[in-house]
């Protein structure tokens, strides 16, 4: 990265309000022993950021959010979700409800948590909610199965 660069975010972090995922900004700076770069960021200040919430290249943005399965009781459920991007890749992962969990850890005595996302109450908007934090701190593919 280098002066004058344009550079994508792909992460906020603690940085809400400050800067927006996938959108694009102008190193102003870079700080030679850190490594930060410097750019005016959403809120139209100049700030210093880590090099590591920026990228030369922008991500995908999510075209869709598709809730798999039916929701029937949104305390106790179990669904899967499909995420599908621009670039047309798709992932899916299960949403849980504690109450669910708890049902199966009643009958069984492990739980493998791989692509699980455990949310106290399922319906269409904290789902969709739920995946774009996931995302604004880019642990959304982290957590997500890729379809093959």
């Amino acid at each position: 990265m280098e002066i004058k660069d344009k550079v994508y975010c792909n992460a906020i972090g603690v940085y809400s309000g400050q800067l927006t995922k996938r959108k694009s900004y102008i190193i102003e700076g870079i700080d030679s022993v850190s490594g930060n770069i410097r750019v005016c960021n959403d809120e139209n200040k100049l700030k210093w950021y880590s090099k590591f919430y920026f990228s030369l290249n922008n991500e995908p943005e999510i075209v869709s959010i598709h809730t798999d399965d039916e929701i029937l009781d949104d305390e106790l459920e179990a669904i899967e979700v499909t995420v599908k991007f621009s670039n047309n890749d798709k992932y899916w992962l299960v949403f849980i409800t504690p109450k669910y969990l708890d049902e199966i850890l009643n009958r069984e005595t492990y739980f493998s948590i791989r692509h699980f996302i455990i949310i106290k109450k399922l319906n269409e908007d904290s789902i969709r909610s739920t995946i774009y934090k996931l995302d604004e701190q880019n642990e959304l593919i982290k957590n997500c199965r890729k379809y093959e």
